[in-house]
């Protein structure tokens, strides 16, 4: 038994030799839900975040990128064939995530979104979790373009931000705290909103990252250039001992031995503190290890 404990302290040891600032992540994500909600630079509102935060929060300082694209396609319901489709197509919101998921992919997701820190905290309260079957980790695309575009564009409602856990947690509950005046206007779609924050709440202690994983409009659009974005991570099979380390470590539920750079991946770098050193990071135009290798050799 001593000797079992005695393995594991030495494979954590072992883990804390990765780069430092690999291990300010939860410090990262906390600043950046501070600075989206932080409420004294409300004039930025119009501006949008590249993460889920909610702009109904009474302290967000920026707009959801997704609600600006259901109320685009919503305003495209009336404007079709009245305005060239540069005046409607919501360009700069487009633009915004375009860059960043080119940049960074899904990094935004595992480093600045509130939603995902959340999902992170609530995952560390068990051990062992169940994993998300692949053909649901697809849901998120089909939500994308149903409630995100198609159906606000059919009824002219932004059906996303109707049934969002995040905008039940921070404009469900947090408005009619602060703004009273609000409490007035809670009604049956506001009961069902919070059955679906609840729902995940729960979730989130037995699965990693579910809504992530399987619901998240966001992800789907910042995975698509995950794969070919200019932060690499790359895995060295030669130097896995296949000790699950990384497995059990993922916030995202996935085997990163098989599913880095993957539509899954969320890009938070944390199978980077291998014990083996079998896992690492790089920029785009850096050589991969196996390169370097062969430079220094």
């Amino acid at each position: 038994m001593a000797a079992g404990g005695g393995e594991k302290r030495a494979s954590e040891s072992a883990a804390l030799t990765g780069s430092r600032w690999l291990y300010r992540r939860n410090w990262v994500q906390i600043a950046a839900m501070l600075v989206m909600n932080s409420y004294f630079f409300a004039w930025a509102k119009g501006f949008c975040v590249p993460a889920l935060n909610c702009w109904a929060c009474p302290g967000a300082i920026f707009g959801c990128p997704l609600g600006a694209m259901q109320n685009s396609s919503i305003s495209a319901r009336w404007t079709i064939g009245d305005k060239p489709w540069y005046a409607i197509v919501p360009l700069y919101v487009i633009g915004v995530l375009i860059v960043f998921s080119a940049v960074f992919g899904r990094m935004m997701c595992g480093w600045i979104c509130p939603f995902g820190w959340l999902q992170d905290k609530l995952a560390a309260l068990r051990s062992k979790h169940w994993r998300i079957p692949k053909p649901l980790r697809y849901l998120r695309y089909a939500i994308l373009v149903a409630l995100v575009l198609v159906i606000p564009y059919l009824t002219g409602v932004a059906w996303f931000c109707k049934l969002c856990p995040q905008g039940a947690l921070e404009g469900g509950w947090l408005q009619p705290i602060f703004n009273p005046e609000t409490r007035v206007l809670i009604g049956s779609f506001w009961w069902i909103k919070q059955a679906i924050l609840v729902g995940f709440l729960v979730l989130m202690v037995f699965v990693k990252r579910p809504f992530c994983g399987t619901v998240c409009p966001l992800g789907a659009i910042f995975s698509l250039l995950h794969r070919h974005s200019l932060w690499r991570i790359d895995f060295e099979a030669d130097k896995c001992v296949n000790c699950m380390w990384c497995v059990q470590e993922c916030p995202a539920g996935i085997d990163p031995r098989t599913e880095v750079n993957s539509h899954d991946c969320i890009g938070c770098l944390e199978c980077t503190k291998c014990p083996h050193d079998a896992i690492q990071s790089r920029l785009m135009w850096a050589p991969a290890p196996a390169e370097a290798q062969v430079t220094e050799g």
